[in-house]
């Protein structure tokens, strides 16, 4: 009899016996249904390099409707030149000195880009026409920055007249980014919120969005004179970890002290429990959130979180966390960069690939979007600075079942009474779409609490089936693929019933 089996949802925080979904699905991605999709390999992009590690990155449109990729590292501000692919050195005269503790964001509004460092006075620069960044005020030093309607919009400050202020948003003059004098005329002002801890994140838009460590803010806009209204919309939840935090498609993602939500439309919704978060606790080297990263793939629908695991001593990013916020599903992949970061690409010419030597060589087909000026993409950078496009080839994905209880299913499947206990697995048909190379391996156990030992590997004969022979009561599979593989759908278990009392 054959058992037809679905590759349901990764879900790691349940029980391996009867687990609804798969036990590990790694180095692919969450599809739109019931399957999983390839992961592609980092290409390098541009051979360049930074002063040291990338912090921050951010990519706009100018007014010239030109695209700008801006980057920073500890010490220097940055742009990609087009021309060179190299990093060019837009730094103001001295530098910068940013603290090991501490990280540059990045923001644009009114065609300028805006940086800031928590150790510096904000910077910008004019995309358009700008030669060099400069000191934005000299009134305020904030962590995070965004862009609130025709605000400039900073949180967590330090200012020379009250010092460190973790619990204040402070924002510029309406319509006018250079101004941050206090005015009930120009509307430029601030507010300490009380009760929910520092400010962790600032995300802007026609209403603002303050997550703090423990309260969620909004911040509506009401003119004057009380400029904004603030409203907790959750007290006693926010967010713990800054670096988590992104926003996509009205959605804003971030991991709180229990695990990780998805704020849209003043609701919050616990997208990791039960599913991912105690995986993710147990997998995350605590010490390195502050080098995670984390990013938008606008193509697939997800948000990857890039972060130091347990098994990185030196706390260098090395496992990738991905959720499709279309289906809220989940996966792994390992990492071979250290930085991820939404970009544009940059126009380029067939004339500028002959840096790469030969056609061969080029890290990505001639029709990707990384080579057309202006579309967006996930790339990514290493600690040196180089940049990377997720366009090569699939990583080899690993796809493992839980624990079947493979008798059970024979009997469910039946017309016929089947009394065994045990099964007989003789062969197993992957359902995979693309020219693949695959092998199934099986674990074959009595109890729950045998260990899980799979065989040898088996590659599918020209029928499709990859023979297999296992005696227990409950089966796990793995699925191994490389290749040009589209889609992961499940496999298809040959198996008879053994064990007759």
């Amino acid at each position: 009899m054959t058992l037809p089996v679905q590759f349901g949802e990764w879900l790691p925080d349940q029980p391996a016996l009867g687990n609804p979904g798969v036990t590990r699905a790694h180095n692919v991605l969450p599809g739109s249904g019931p399957f999983y999709k390839p992961f592609p390999s980092a290409q390098r992009y541009a051979a360049t390099s930074m002063a040291s590690r990338p912090y921050a990155a951010i990519s706009v449109v100018d007014n010239l409707r030109n695209a700008h990729v801006y980057g920073a590292a500890k010490t220097q501000l940055m742009t990609l030149d087009p021309a060179t692919q190299n990093w060019s050195d837009l730094s103001r005269t001295g530098g910068y000195t940013t603290a090991d503790i501490e990280g540059w964001r990045f923001c644009e509004a009114y065609g300028l880009v805006v940086g800031t460092n928590y150790s510096d006075n904000p910077q910008y620069i004019d995309a358009t026409k700008g030669a060099k960044f400069a000191d934005l005020t000299t009134l305020v030093k904030a962590r995070y920055v965004t862009t609130l309607r025709d605000f400039i919009l900073v949180g967590n400050t330090y200012d020379p007249f009250d010092g460190p202020v973790p619990y204040r948003v402070r924002w510029s003059a309406v319509g006018n980014p250079f101004s941050w004098d206090f005015s009930a005329t120009t509307q430029a002002d601030f507010q300490d919120i009380l009760g929910g801890g520092p400010v962790q994140a600032v995300i802007g838009g026609e209403e603002g969005t303050i997550l703090l460590k423990s309260q969620i803010v909004k911040m509506i806009y009401v003119g004057s004179p009380a400029i904004f209204e603030f409203k907790t919309i959750y007290q006693n939840k926010g967010c713990a970890i800054p670096q988590s935090v992104i926003s996509a498609d009205g959605k804003i993602f971030f991991f709180g002290e229990d695990g990780f939500y998805m704020l849209q439309a003043d609701q919050l919704t616990a997208i990791g429990k039960g599913k991912v978060d105690a995986w993710f606790k147990a997998d995350a080297n605590q010490s390195g959130f502050d080098r995670m990263t984390v990013s938008v793939d606008p193509i697939n629908k997800v948000v990857i979180w890039l972060y130091a695991s347990v098994d990185s001593f030196d706390l260098t990013p090395d496992h990738m966390l991905v959720f499709n916020y279309d289906t809220g599903t989940w996966s792994t992949a390992v990492s071979p960069v250290t930085f991820l970061f939404n970009s544009l690409s940059l126009p380029t010419t067939l004339a500028a690939l002959d840096r790469y030597g030969s056609l061969e060589a080029v890290p990505a087909s001639l029709d990707s979007t990384v080579w057309s000026g202006g579309r967006a993409f996930l790339a990514a950078m290493d600690d040196k600075g180089v940049v990377y496009s997720f366009s090569g080839a699939p990583m080899p994905a690993i796809i493992e079942t839980g624990d079947m209880p493979t008798a059970q299913m024979l009997a469910a499947a039946s017309t016929k009474p089947i009394t065994g206990d045990r099964a007989l697995v003789r062969a197993v048909s992957p359902k995979v779409h693309g020219q693949s190379s695959l092998t199934v391996q099986i674990a074959g156990k009595i109890t729950p609490q045998d260990a899980t030992n799979y065989g040898n590997g088996s590659p599918a004969n020209f029928n499709g089936w990859c023979p297999l022979r296992s005696d227990a009561r409950y089966h796990r599979l793995r699925l191994t693929l490389s290749g040009n593989w589209t889609q992961a759908m499940g496999v298809e278990i040959d198996a008879v019933a053994t064990g007759t009392r």
